[in-house]
């Protein structure tokens, strides 16, 4: 069952800024049950413009360029098991990093 809901307070401060600075939201945060249970994911339009020395520790940024997920960028609440995606896959990259 998937419900929209509000993003914890850590990824709440970073979708904020993405839409103030002109990002959108294909899919708003809803409880989706993946990719863990009670887990809360939405999806933005266009790559994120927040640098990755600016999220909080307990945000974990990825690349996930993987065509059957259909994002390019993750980040993840280690604490509240959310997950912001953003962008769209780039054929010719890497499939996945870590940071």
């Amino acid at each position: 069952m998937k419900y929209t809901t509000l993003f914890c307070e850590d990824l709440a401060a970073i979708l904020k800024k993405e839409l103030a600075n002109g990002n959108s939201l294909t899919e708003p945060p809803t409880v989706t049950d993946w990719p863990n249970r009670g887990s809360v994911f939405a999806h933005l339009a266009k790559d994120l413009t927040t640098p990755q020395n600016a999220l909080p520790e307990i945000i974990e940024a990825s690349i996930c360029n993987d065509p059957h997920y259909g994002w390019y960028q993750e980040l993840f609440c280690r604490r509240h098991q959310h997950l912001l995606v953003a962008g769209i896959p780039r054929h010719g990259q890497p499939m996945w990093t870590s940071n």
